[in-house]
């Protein structure tokens, strides 16, 4: 997803990871990914109950990735029954062009 991030960002949009666990890990996998977007821990899963991602079998947490516009309106949700296959980098960038050409931009 870094590597994705100068074309996120040229589409108007920011990238914000959020993941189940403490902050340490958190930091663990950013400096991992070498990420040049913030990745934030959400160990008590509010936010990932407040946007309907819910576990699996008690034990898996279900994961994916939301598109939010400036104003905090879901504009798209993916959500994946697999943990480790939740991003698909090609669904991304078709959405974020579909959006774009939803506010009029080329």
């Amino acid at each position: 997803m870094g590597r994705l991030n100068d074309q996120i960002a040229g589409n108007r949009t920011a990238t914000l990871v959020i993941g189940p666990r403490r902050q340490a890990v958190a930091k663990l996998a950013a400096e991992k990914m070498e990420a040049p977007f913030p990745v934030l821990a959400d160990p008590g899963r509010q936010a990932y109950r407040a946007y309907g991602f819910t576990k699996s079998l008690w034990v898996i947490q279900k994961s994916g990735w939301i598109l939010l516009d400036k104003e905090g309106i879901v504009r798209y949700t993916c959500r994946s029954r697999n943990p480790q296959n939740s991003f698909d980098e090609t669904e991304l960038l078709k959405v974020l062009e579909e959006q774009g050409a939803a506010r009029g931009e080329p």
